[in-house]
């Protein structure tokens, strides 16, 4: 893409030229449609393949169905996802925070317990683990320990606590389902834990407009329920390898990092990133911290995240659907077929 790399080295000034609009195309696909009908799948016609999944984050409920068939539609079970607390701990039980996330294991049935790879990725961008060999210290609470409702929901960090205090950032971390990097306001706490995404990874255009479709066909959790994001990592031919799900964003893509962490695949410069939802500043700093160069996103970016994305140059990619995509910053890793 010579209009690109000629940008590049221009400094981004007519990036916008590059740009399919991101005002009117958002409009467009955020547009609903008259005859719109819910999601109506049931847990008991998902096919045997989705009985591990039944069992860990998705629950049945019961559901009206509104414009989509006669009255005495109402009353069936539907597929929802569960959303459940984790509380971070350190080895002493001091509490370090809690996060909303989707709870329990990997959707395909493979091994890992995705809760501790939500912790080691929040833990990692937050700079409290710093290397693989830490990984291992991130641990499920006994199960004695606990009262009966934080069963299940409590992760244990088991290095000194004093370590720990002082790795952990001075601001609260009051995590939820939609942000886990609530009250930062610039770049500037990511300047001190982060450098520049050094990268040699190029991208065709084409293969960076099929990555979300290929997201999409492994949500396994997201085809039953249509109620989770994810993230997933890709090479260069578009092959994949690796993809998580969760109820936040963010969540997504922390378990997506924690996998890498602990695989001792960090950093991940020979990946792109793509996820399911928008992009904001938490993803974009996410990303920095574990080494992608691309971030594709299905939806739109924030101002913050294109700024985290021109500082640290990072390559991001928003609006990504229908065979297009906005460039938003260093476009020169995004290629015509050929030229990569």
């Amino acid at each position: 893409m010579q209009a690109a790399q000629a940008l590049e080295r221009a400094g981004l000034e007519q990036l916008t030229q590059l740009a399919l609009g991101a005002t009117e195309l958002d409009e467009a696909v955020h547009r609903i449609a008259e005859d719109a009908v819910l999601h109506r799948s049931s847990v008991a016609v998902l096919g045997p393949g989705y009985a591990a999944v039944v069992k860990g984050p998705i629950e049945e409920r019961r559901v009206v169905r509104v414009g989509a068939g006669p009255a005495d539609a109402r009353g069936e079970l539907d597929p929802v996802v569960v959303e459940a607390p984790l509380e971070l701990r350190t080895a002493d039980g001091a509490s370090l925070t809690v996060t909303m996330r989707t709870p329990g294991h990997r959707a395909d049935g493979g091994d890992g317990d995705t809760d501790l790879e939500l912790a080691r990725g929040l833990l990692y961008g937050e700079g409290v683990l710093r290397e693989a060999a830490e990984a291992s210290a991130v641990r499920r609470a006994p199960p004695e320990s606990l009262g009966r409702d934080e069963r299940d929901n409590v992760v244990l960090v088991d290095i000194d606590p004093a370590i720990v205090a002082s790795r952990w950032p001075t601001r609260a971390l009051p995590a939820t389902a939609s942000c886990g990097v609530c009250g930062k306001t610039s770049i500037a706490s990511l300047e001190l834990r982060a450098s520049s995404v050094r990268s040699d990874l190029v991208v065709t255009a084409e293969r960076i407009a099929e990555l979300p479709d290929r997201l999409r066909s492994a949500q396994a959790v997201f085809s039953a329920t249509g109620g989770l994001h994810a993230a997933g990592a890709f090479r260069a031919d578009g092959e994949l390898i690796a993809a998580r799900e969760d109820i936040g964003r963010h969540n997504a893509v922390d378990k997506l990092v924690g996998w890498a962490l602990a695989a001792g695949r960090l950093p991940m410069g020979d990946a792109v990133l793509c996820v399911s939802g928008r992009l904001g500043y938490e993803i974009a700093q996410k990303a920095v911290m574990a080494g992608f160069p691309i971030v594709v996103a299905v939806s739109a970016p924030s101002s913050l995240a294109v700024d985290v994305a021109e500082r640290f140059r990072l390559t991001l990619c928003g609006f990504t659907r229908g065979g297009r995509f906005n460039l938003y910053s260093h476009p020169a890793r995004v290629v015509e077929p050929g030229s990569g």
